[in-house]
């Protein structure tokens, strides 16, 4: 994976609050400009107002006022009546008042201080001339009024006729100032708004793009390293120090995957000395989340597995020491049979003497009776030595079931380890190319069960195998017991014969073919004795190499004493 270092600093969240301030900062700017055209404009259009249409209409007021004073003078001229002149007058008074306020809002508007007066002075020329008009009218002199109407009142109104048409003039053309200026501010605030929004798009647009490559590049970094751990390579180095949002992920991920190399280095390190036969391992550290569930499992399974190892080395131990106390008892009892055979060799030898010399027959009996009795001594020896290799036989056979249990133990644990294998396969499926190293492991623990269960097979083997052998020997041993029974009997029924030979003469013929026949028998019955003893001492023998044999490979394993 490529690394790429970074020294910029700055989050993202503070890259679009600065972005957002600056969108903020700048439609204010532009609301302020827009505001401020606004006012302009709004204060032309106020201009344009007082300027075209009150000054044009207190000037057209100002005409008709005129126009009606000029009418008014002339109905009082031509009724002659006091009253009616009067009349005229009040009503010149109150228009004449109203007027006057008209020039000071005219010489305002315009702004000409100079027309202001000289419409002043006009307008009042007008006043003084109609109010002479009605002293000329009230004084009967209606020829002067005429006269004066004519000429001095005539002047006055066109005087103030000129200077209402220069109002007019100028009021147009500051009007049309006003107009052509609110039109170049607008026009103006157009561009500038315009201007203005052509900038913060482009810059807008600029800052996105670069705030959209800045984060699509670092975010490039952690698709590339979750790419590379994706596909299993949990030691990817995550290169990104970028102090911002990303470089937090990066930071939480980066300690992640180093926390999960951990872990898969201590497990496959385990499980590599579990493969070579090493069960007493241990973790170097506690595993935290669903690790610790893994390590749990691989300790039970190392401290199970050790103790049925110990188990089986101290039962196998067992069974040498009673197989070789076995082969040693049916040594014994060969050797015993051996001298019988010798014993019955002398009876037989004796009974011939006793058919061929009558005469010696007590003599004969009582060395008979001599013999019977050290027969009768073997014999019991040597059923006692039978009932100790029956007991013997027997503490095999119970020491073989308990290694049937043993081995039933492993079985059920190397059971146990191929499910654990077999879950962990399938976790590891699940997790796709990141659970690759899951899935080897769990192929190690896999062949590590079925290699204990096919030890453990073979060992059951054999011990099924020496347990037969044990129930052979048994079979034997219980016959040669009945046949130790047969012996004491004919040795007893030899005791007899002795006596009943001493005794009476007359049944020494019968009685020494009973003899015979016994010793016969009895002859035979040790021989049977002496290969059953032979044939004991060797399963005995083979039993012992056996239980070596599982004791060397138990042996093999290092394991936990905990």
């Amino acid at each position: 994976m490529e690394k790429r270092k970074w020294s910029k600093s700055g989050t993202i969240e503070g890259s679009l609050k600065g972005f957002s301030l600056f969108i903020i900062v700048t439609f204010l700017v532009l609301a302020l400009l827009t505001t401020f055209f606004l006012r302009m404009i709004g204060k032309n259009f106020d201009g344009f107002y007082h300027v075209e249409f009150v000054t044009e209409k207190y000037q057209m007021e100002i005409r008709k006022d005129v126009q009606v004073i000029n009418k008014r003078l002339l109905f009082a001229l031509a009724s002659n009546d006091p009253s009616v002149t009067a009349d005229q007058k009040a009503d010149l008074e109150k228009r004449f008042d109203k007027i006057s306020g008209y020039f000071t809002t005219i010489s305002a508007n315009l702004d000409n201080a100079e027309l202001g007066n000289r419409l002043t002075q006009n307008w009042n020329a007008v006043r003084e001339a109609s109010f002479e008009m009605i002293n000329l009218i009230n004084a009967g002199k209606m020829d002067a009024a005429l006269a004066y109407y004519n000429s001095t009142l005539n002047d006055a109104s066109e005087t103030l006729a000129d200077a209402l048409d220069e109002t007019g003039e100028l009021a147009e053309k500051e009007a049309e100032a006003k107009y052509n200026k609110t039109m170049q501010i607008i026009q103006l605030a157009a561009i500038i708004f315009l201007a203005t929004l052509a900038a913060i798009i482009v810059i807008t647009e600029f800052i996105s793009i670069r705030l959209i490559k800045s984060i699509g590049h670092d975010l490039g970094i952690l698709v590339g390293a979750a790419t590379e751990i994706a596909k299993g390579d949990v030691h990817v180095d995550i290169d990104y120090h970028k102090q911002n949002e990303i470089g937090m992920v990066a930071d939480q991920l980066r300690k992640a995957v180093n926390s999960l190399a951990l872990y898969i280095d201590d497990i496959s390190d385990v499980m590599s000395k579990m493969a070579a036969g090493q069960f007493n391992v241990r973790f170097t550290r506690e595993f935290d989340g669903d690790f610790k569930a893994i390590q749990d499992a691989i300790n039970s399974f190392t401290r199970d597995i050790s103790d049925s190892m110990h188990a089986i080395t101290e039962v196998s131990a067992t069974v040498s020491d009673g197989s070789t106390q076995m082969a040693e008892g049916s040594q014994s009892l060969a050797n015993g049979t051996t001298k019988q055979a010798s014993a019955i060799e002398e009876i037989s030898a004796t009974i011939q003497d006793v058919s061929m010399q009558i005469a010696t027959t007590a003599d004969n009996a009582t060395q008979a009776g001599e013999l019977s009795e050290r027969t009768q001594e073997k014999v019991n020896y040597q059923d006692a030595e039978i009932q100790n290799m029956l007991h013997a036989m027997s503490e095999i056979n119970d020491t073989s079931k308990e290694i049937e249990k043993i081995i039933k133990t492993i079985e059920d644990i190397a059971f146990q380890t191929n499910i654990l294998a077999l879950n962990a396969a399938v976790e590891a499926a699940r997790a796709g190319a990141a659970g690759k190293g899951f899935a080897v492991v769990a192929d190690e623990v896999r062949n590590l069960a079925n290699k204990s269960q096919e030890a453990a097979k073979n060992t059951s083997d054999l011990i099924t195998a020496a347990i037969a052998a044990v129930g052979k020997g048994s079979e034997i041993a219980g016959a040669t017991a009945e046949s130790m029974k047969e012996v004491k009997e004919i040795s007893a029924q030899t005791a007899k014969l002795i006596v009943d030979i001493a005794e009476a003469s007359q049944g020494q013929s019968e009685s020494i073919k009973q003899i015979t026949a016994g010793v016969e028998q009895v002859s035979e019955v040790i021989q049977t004795n002496a290969a059953t003893a032979e044939e004991t001492s060797a399963l005995c023998s083979s039993l012992s190499g056996q239980s070596n044999q599982l004791h060397e490979r138990v042996a093999r394993f290092e394991l936990r004493r905990d």
